[in-house]
């Protein structure tokens, strides 16, 4: 009876296909009636990932997957339910699934034994709640969805052998709170963490995973407005900031990152005052920004100048400041913990002992190179200028 109540339902959703699919609802008719769950979960990826699966898919998955979802992958099923959602805009409609969904695969645990050979739900719960979690995000409950991610993340330090795509899920969800919240540091580092997790290729994947424009801008933005955030090689290195070079009309964000790497006070200048009027979020953080780039300033000074001694006016003139400034500056850059070192207030000296390492561009990488084609010069002529004046001892 259920075998004919399959056949009629794949009948129908068949006919209502786009003709590309048709041919998938006779394998999956076959796989069902074979139980080769397997090649059933692999034509259903098949079905799933193909964008003419749209207006089907929750049918498929409310109709038809949930006659056989404790045999097949929990991951997979997981996965086709939040596919299938992404056609519903009802926060609250798609947070009922992923309850019914959680309650069902919990009774299905709850009536195994001990001997009868199958596993536990375990990862589905906790990829079902992260993405429950994604949803008060959603509906504005941050609370909820903070205390929900502040558990998931204990449970999932503690766990052995996390798959991936849980990483990825926690991460991503992790960094859409930070977003919400304007952390700014935390989204960057975050979202970082979460573009690690898509290096890796290993594991299959129905949910595209592929960063977006909006993600590569709001990065960019980050690394500007971030307190914490000095070092943006990094980012800059990234695949990701192809997305904002693709597009002329964006280039500036880069430029303007690329400003802060080398301290450029000019080129920053120039940039900010034609982006700032169109651009709040940088226009309401201009009194920070404008501290960022003489702290990036001084750092590029010290780096640019391979010296350890600085007098008060060396650090006025690099960073466009008045000299009684210097001090408070140079405070700040320590405290960031952006260099180690001390300040003479009687002699106006700083002296620099440490300075965070940090990616260099191109172009700073062409100064090391001067610097140490300069050092090497030096030593070619110290060793020639030693062995003529030891030529009367050495004969």
């Amino acid at each position: 009876m259920v075998g004919h109540e399959v056949d009629t339902i794949l009948s129908t959703l068949r006919i209502e296909a786009d003709p590309e699919l048709s041919y998938l609802f006779d394998k999956f008719e076959h796989d069902y009636e074979n139980k080769l769950w397997h090649q059933l979960t692999q034509n259903l990826n098949v079905f799933f990932m193909d964008e003419r699966s749209k207006p089907l898919r929750l049918r498929v998955y409310d109709t038809f997957i949930v006659k056989f979802q404790e045999n097949i992958n929990e991951l997979s099923l997981v996965q086709y339910l939040l596919v299938a959602l992404q056609t519903i805009s009802d926060s609250d409609e798609a947070l009922k699934y992923l309850t019914h969904l959680k309650q069902t695969l919990e009774d299905i645990d709850s009536k195994k034994t001990r001997n009868d050979g199958l596993n536990n739900h375990d990862n589905a719960f906790l990829f079902i709640d992260i993405e429950i979690a994604r949803l008060y995000l959603h509906k504005k409950e941050l609370l909820k969805a903070r205390d929900m991610l502040d558990v998931l993340e204990k449970t999932l330090d503690f766990k052995d052998n996390v798959p991936l795509l849980l990483t990825s899920s926690f991460y991503s969800a992790n960094a859409e709170y930070y977003k919400l919240k304007e952390d700014f540091s935390s989204f960057y580092y975050t979202s970082l963490l979460y573009l690690s997790t898509l290096e890796d290729d290993n594991e299959l994947t129905i949910i595209n995973k592929e960063p977006s424009f909006e993600l590569a801008y709001d990065l960019c933005v980050a690394a500007l407005l971030g307190e914490k955030i000095y070092n943006f090689g990094e980012l800059l290195q990234h695949p990701i900031m192809n997305l904002i070079n693709e597009r002329k009309d964006y280039h500036w964000i880069a430029d303007l990152l690329n400003a802060l790497t080398v301290g450029d006070l000019e080129k920053f200048d120039k940039l900010i005052s034609v982006q700032m009027p169109k651009t709040p979020i940088l226009a309401q953080n201009e009194t920070f920004l404008r501290q960022k780039i003489r702290l990036m300033s001084l750092v590029e000074c010290i780096f640019a100048k391979n010296i350890r001694l600085l007098s008060f006016q060396d650090v006025a003139d690099a960073t466009q400041i008045e000299k009684d400034q210097v001090e408070h500056l140079v405070i700040k850059a320590i405290s960031l913990k952006l260099l180690k070192g001390s300040i003479d207030q009687v002699n106006e000296l700083v002296t620099v002992t440490w300075v965070q390492p940090r990616i260099i561009n191109e172009e700073q990488i062409l100064k090391m190179k001067n610097r140490l084609v300069d050092w090497d010069e030096q030593v070619r002529a110290l060793a020639v200028r030693l062995e003529e004046r030891g030529k009367p001892i050495w004969v």
